[in-house]
């Protein structure tokens, strides 16, 4: 009876919707169930969802004919027919992603929930050209012709950039880093023969962490990169703000008197946490520096020491207005060990003024791939909200 009334309910909730919407409705469902528990039966389906088995016989046969699940298998005999096993076919669809970064581009391709399926990388330096761009378009096209999927099969290509980007992802709207302000999608797109989407890097970042930390609803993320990156995560949403750009951390200022960042300000995030600023005040490249810092180099230690330092007020600074959890990623995560995230923290509690004893840092599950690897997230999610 009880089960029954669920049926009804489901009806009810739907019965201004015309037959065709509702059809696309529980179709959505069905796969958004396969989809979460990768492999199932017809009749876990049904009971599941409270659906007919003609209906989800006919859905599934729909989802089967696009590819989007597959049979293969057989459930034990519990005394009857076997039910055969429906999974999700995570390679119906491929994202790809790309990251420009200043010295290099990267490239990632992705199932649908997300797994790497080939990586490379174009050791070419950023150039605001036609010659870069075309570069850079051939390269991504072999890249895709390489995957052995049909074009067709491929969500597009997403483009994190040192940057941001307008609303409607069609124009760089500053990017100092790169000198390529102005710059608008279709110089990418000209050369590339999937559709592409220009994202910034922190935001792509962002969008890696939510999607594979599923318990994140409230947290900010900061990357540690060779220029430094933060984003504030709202209700599982990255907060943009009015200009697009409440994921620019990396200008807040802590000293007006201190060094001149590439915005134009003095003293900013960037000047002095990120790993390039590091990298300058050090004299030396980073994997050298952290094997003096692990060999007892008392000018690493102290250099070292000073940089968790401003990082910490920065975390401060943030945290008195949204005290959420804290995630670091980005490319300094490789040579940090545990002991380096216990001091970074005790030096957090050590600034706070109303105390912060449960306060700890997430390690981002992404390191320094978070970016291209966001920018093709983004592909997969709208695919799944399309269906």
């Amino acid at each position: 009876m009880q089960q029954q009334m669920g049926k009804d309910a489901l009806y009810s909730s739907h019965e201004r919707l015309l037959p065709g919407e509702l059809k696309k409705i529980n179709r959505k469902k069905v796969y958004d169930y396969i989809y979460a528990e990768k492999m199932t039966s017809k009749l876990a389906i049904t009971k599941a969802l409270e659906l007919s088995l003609p209906t989800v016989a006919q859905h599934l046969a729909a989802l089967l004919d696009a590819g989007l699940v597959e049979k293969r298998g057989e459930y034990e005999s519990t005394g009857g027919r076997k039910a055969q096993m429906i999974h999700c076919n995570a390679k119906a669809r491929v994202a790809v992603g790309v990251e420009i970064l200043k010295e290099s581009a990267q490239i990632v391709a992705l199932d649908l929930y997300g797994n790497v399926l080939k990586e490379d990388e174009l050791p070419v330096c950023f150039s605001n050209t036609e010659p870069y761009y075309q570069q850079l378009g051939e390269w991504a096209n072999r890249f895709m012709h390489s995957l052995a999927f049909p074009l067709e099969n491929i969500l597009g290509i997403g483009i994190s950039i040192q940057g941001l980007v307008s609303s409607d992802g069609e124009t760089i709207t500053f990017s100092e880093l790169l000198h390529c302000t102005g710059v608008k999608r279709a110089a990418y797109q000209k050369y590339m023969e999937m559709p592409c989407f220009l994202i910034h890097d922190t935001e792509a970042s962002a969008i890696a962490e939510l999607w594979f930390s599923h318990d994140i609803k409230n947290a900010v993320y900061l990357a540690l990169n060779r220029n430094f990156g933060g984003a504030l995560i709202l209700n599982n949403h990255i907060l943009q703000g009015n200009n697009l750009n409440g994921d620019t951390i990396e200008h807040m200022c802590l000293s007006p008197d201190g060094p001149t960042c590439y915005c134009g300000k003095q003293g900013c995030v960037e000047t002095y946490c990120s790993a390039d600023s590091l990298k300058n005040i050090a004299h030396m490249e980073l994997p050298e520096f952290f094997q003096r810092l692990r060999d007892g180099d008392s000018r690493c230690s102290r250099l070292w020491c000073n940089y968790l330092r401003y990082l910490a007020i920065t975390v401060d600074n943030i945290r008195m207005i949204a005290d959420f959890d804290f995630i670091l990623g980005g490319f300094l995560i490789q040579f940090m060990n545990e002991d380096d995230i216990k001091l970074l923290t005790k030096y957090v509690r050590e600034q706070c003024a109303f105390g912060s004893q449960r306060f700890t840092f997430r390690i981002s599950k992404n390191g320094s791939k978070s970016a291209k690897m966001g920018a093709a997230i983004k592909l997969i999610d709208q695919f799944l909200e399309s269906i």
